[in-house]
Order: C-alpha cells, then sequence, then structure tokens
C-alpha cells in the first residue's frame, strides 16, 4: 500500500513539472520519455534471459559434437568387422577392415587430422580369425577434437562357416 501512494506521489510531481514547462522545451520532452516505458520489456528480456541462454548453447553444442563421435565410430566399426569376415584371410581382412575405416570416414566428414587419431583393435577368439564359425570383435576409439572425452565403440560378427 505504501509503494502505491508513494508511486502516486512521484508520478504527480512529475505531472507538476510537465505543466510547469513548456511543452515544446527540451526538459519537457525528457520527462515525456522517462515516464514512457515502451521497450523496457526488451531490455529486461535480453539482460535476464541473454545469461541463460549462452551455457544452454554451450552446452548443445559440446553435446553434439561428441554425439556424432559417437555415431562415426559406432558406424566405422560395425562396417569394419563387415569387411574384416567377409576376407579370405587374415591378412587381407586387416587390411581391408583398416581401408574401409579410413574411407568410410573420410565419407562420413571426419578431417584427415581426426583421422590419424583413430585407434584399430582387433580381437577373436583363435590364432587365426578368418575360420569357420570364429567371432570377430573390432574396437574403433577416437578422442574429442579438445582432447578430454574419447568415444569407443565395439562390434561383432561370426565369420560364415563356410570359409
Amino acid at each position: 500500500m505504501f509503494k502505491s501512494s508513494k508511486r502516486a506521489q512521484i508520478q504527480s510531481h512529475f505531472v507538476c513539472l510537465a505543466w510547469k514547462l513548456k511543452k515544446g522545451s527540451q526538459p519537457a520532452q525528457l520527462l515525456r520519455k522517462l515516464r514512457n516505458e515502451s521497450g523496457s520489456a526488451v531490455v529486461e528480456f535480453v539482460a535476464l534471459a541473454l545469461p541463460l541462454f549462452i551455457p544452454v548453447i554451450i552446452f548443445l553444442s559440446q553435446f553434439a559434437a561428441l554425439s556424432n563421435d559417437e555415431f562415426l565410430v559406432r558406424t566405422l566399426a560395425r562396417e569394419s568387422v563387415r569387411a574384416y569376415i567377409l576376407s579370405t584371410n587374415d591378412l587381407s581382412a586387416t587390411l581391408n577392415a583398416r581401408n574401409t575405416m579410413k574411407i568410410g570416414a573420410r565419407e562420413l566428414g571426419l578431417k584427415e587430422e581426426r583421422i590419424k587419431d583413430l585407434d584399430f583393435k582387433v580381437d577373436c577368439a583363435g590364432i587365426f580369425c578368418i575360420t569357420p564359425d570364429n567371432k570377430v570383435e573390432i574396437t574403433i576409439t577416437l578422442r574429442s577434437q579438445d582432447g578430454k572425452r574419447v568415444s569407443t565403440a565395439t562390434a561383432r560378427e561370426t565369420v560364415s562357416p563356410w570359409v
């Protein structure tokens, strides 16, 4: 209640000042502009909301980059293990899987310096991987551009029983 009466006093004071001043004079125009509150909502929104949106935008961009790395690594691991099990022997299988990984990384838009950061590991049950009904596992690892996170994916396939 006190606030509304105080506000009324201030407004009446401005009204009295405005009547005393001429309508065309600069102080009268200044008083009219001071009483006009148009645009204040925009200023308040920018002042309050902008500091809140900046961290959200940073988080979303980091999340998008990490999600893209995870997608790339999963796709490369899956396609590399498929190329591996379709080969005729272990030597050609490793070469085929590595080439599939590198070509696939280029096709998916990975830059050359990041392709060099890809780690490739093959694991299988026996001494020779390309044997009937053998399970082959390929793990591909990629560090994030800032080096703080690592994306890893593993894909498993079984070699055909009729190899």
